[in-house]
């Protein structure tokens, strides 16, 4: 145990105050988000409020709402696909500009930034009317198509710059040893930058399974709903007063896939680059 002087336990401990002072404001919110979710008003546990996950279910202004079963199913696919993709073209292209010299290599590098620090909401108009000219508008393929062009080059510039903090000698060890360059990249390499490929995976799964303006704007109607725009479906109409455990049990649905990926992956996500590849010494 660190031996601390009198005035450096005092600081810690004002430290320690400031934080659970700013901390219990949190903890109350989500005391009350669960208990709104899993009690009734008589203060009885019950799960009626989860009754959307099953079936229709009818609310106390006589408002049925839909199932949240397709709506769940639609975001889950959006989410899965982006991700996979993101991770995929991005690693080959940061891979690619970290290590390739071509023509054109310093333009692209500026362009990912540039893409990066332009507001994607300005581009919207224009997207939809690309989506048009390639018949995906108001189609969930079509929404996935433009989230990929919106994350990739930022995803591409992180992931990069784990690839330059590889050496280039273990890439050359790997060729001595009888790899190819791609077998050498996915035996090796990728392990070593495995901490950055989660990194993106997480930030990749969590923008994409929150995204709401994108549903909001190039979805219309209902025709594909997902779990943004349902819940958000309850509070559209002016007529219809939101049911607030409903809507908390809802949120409850919605942060559980967020939850389970980062408990899957927080391990790789905080190991570094050299426990990354200790097992491959």
């Amino acid at each position: 145990m660190i031996d601390m002087t009198r005035s450096e336990r005092r600081k810690q401990n004002i430290a320690i105050a400031v934080m659970i002072l700013f901390v219990l404001p949190l903890v109350f919110m989500f005391i009350m988000f669960f208990g709104m979710a899993f009690f009734d008003g008589d203060g009885h546990v019950t799960l009626s409020n989860f009754q959307f996950v099953v079936g229709p279910m009818k609310l106390r202004d006589q408002t049925t709402i839909k199932p949240i079963g397709p709506a769940l199913r639609n975001s889950l696919i959006f989410t899965c696909l982006v991700t996979f993709f993101e991770v995929l073209v991005s690693m080959l292209a940061g891979y690619a500009l970290s290590r390739l010299r071509f023509p054109g290599r310093r333009n692209i590098q500026t362009g990912l930034l540039v893409l990066r620090m332009f507001p994607n909401l300005l581009l919207l108009i224009a997207v939809l009317y690309v989506l048009m000219v390639l018949h995906v508008v108001n189609t969930l393929r079509g929404v996935v198509l433009v989230a990929l062009a919106f994350r990739i080059p930022g995803s591409t510039f992180i992931i990069k710059n784990f690839f330059d903090g590889v050496s280039r000698d273990i890439e050359n060890s790997t060729l001595v040893d009888g790899c190819t360059p791609l077998s050498g990249f996915f035996q090796v390499i990728i392990h070593l930058v495995k901490p950055g490929i989660v990194s993106i995976a997480v930030f990749s799964f969590m923008s994409a399974w929150s995204n709401f303006i994108l549903f909001d704007t190039l979805l219309f109607g209902s025709k594909t709903p997902v779990m943004s725009t349902y819940i958000r479906a309850l509070t559209r109409n002016d007529q219809l007063i939101p049911t607030y455990n409903v809507v908390a049990a809802m949120g409850i649905v919605y942060m559980l896939p967020v939850i389970i990926f980062f408990l899957l992956t927080q391990k790789q996500l905080m190991e570094g680059n050299m426990g990354g590849g200790k097992g491959l010494s």
